[in-house]
């Protein structure tokens, strides 16, 4: 448990410091945008390189993408169901709502809890493959027939994707790796001190975010549904992390190292899709911060419960 205190006091003090720095305006009305595109198009992309350069592939590909696979599409259907036959939610409200409480954020906070309390960034490689190739594009697309209507924008949610400089980086070390490939150490030199920018710059920009915001406004009329997000990505999601990775017979560090994955905050690009679309942006942004919170405690119950 301690590792989990020590881990979450580095990545809250760092947002507290973008905090600060965007009360202070230190970095100007821009700072957090730019700050925001330094860590998804240079930063963020040498992470997962060196990331996975310096893995095992065999791990990566294999029984953790295969939980975080099962537990997020399961989550997600599940809160689909859900509200479907106990409100009468429909439409935005319905698909943010399920995305939230089924999308890790897996750059932002899964790269520093990985780092900071598993020792290796890599623990959150399977999650972030999956949810790049395979789940982001999905909700994309139904983000983009609910909202915009018609089947043209397909080839545009493609292009979106595989111009993700993430998943480029992905290919590129997988593709490396598979074909055995080792790279000299002075050509690493530059990549990994890009990559060691990417998290200082991820926790300070949302720390940025946070300043001026207003969540919970009864007004918005979406705390029943935060709550139900908030509560299907903190608990639901890894207890059944929990149950797929005991069934494939997951034990020990391996186990704790999936519920840890699975328990992470709902991801700040399921409000970034939220305002692309301009569909419940106030109900993502507050489901990220409660989450956000919340998941202090839960890893700490995980820590405890799993003796890793």
């Amino acid at each position: 448990m301690s590792g989990v205190l020590a881990g979450f006091l580095i990545v809250w003090v760092m947002i507290g410091v973008g905090w600060v720095v965007g009360r202070t305006g230190v970095l100007g009305p821009h700072g957090r945008y730019v700050l925001n595109r330094t860590t998804f198009f240079i930063a963020s992309p040498a992470l997962v390189l060196v990331g996975l350069l310096g893995s095992d592939i065999s791990a990566v590909l294999s029984l953790p993408m295969l939980v975080a696979a099962i537990s997020g599409l399961v989550t997600g259907a599940l809160l689909v169901l859900t509200l479907r036959l106990f409100t009468a939610r429909r439409g935005a409200d319905l698909v943010i709502t399920a995305i939230s409480g089924s999308v890790v954020n897996g750059a932002n906070m899964g790269f520093p809890i990985a780092l900071y309390v598993l020792g290796d960034i890599s623990h959150a490689l399977p999650v972030i493959l999956f949810q790049q190739a395979v789940y982001t594009p999905l909700y994309l697309f139904v983000l983009h027939r609910l909202t915009e209507g018609g089947v043209s924008g397909t080839s545009g949610v493609v292009r979106s994707i595989v111009g993700n400089p993430v998943i480029i980086a992905s290919a590129v070390g997988i593709v490396l790796v598979l074909a055995g490939v080792h790279m000299p150490a002075v050509a690493l030199e530059p990549i990994q001190s890009l990559a060691d920018m990417a998290i200082p710059a991820m926790l300070l920009a949302y720390g940025l975010s946070l300043h001026g915001s207003r969540p919970l406004a009864k007004e918005d009329g979406y705390r029943g549904l935060i709550a139900v997000a908030s509560v299907s990505k903190l608990l639901i999601m890894p207890i059944i992390a929990l149950g797929v990775g005991l069934l494939l017979g997951m034990r020990g560090v391996s186990l704790y190292e999936v519920v840890v994955m699975a328990a992470l905050p709902t991801a700040q690009n399921v409000y970034v899709a939220a305002a692309r679309y301009r569909a419940s942006e106030n109900l993502a942004r507050d489901t990220v911060l409660i989450t956000t919170i919340g998941t202090v405690l839960v890893l700490l119950a995980i820590s405890g419960l799993l003796g890793a």
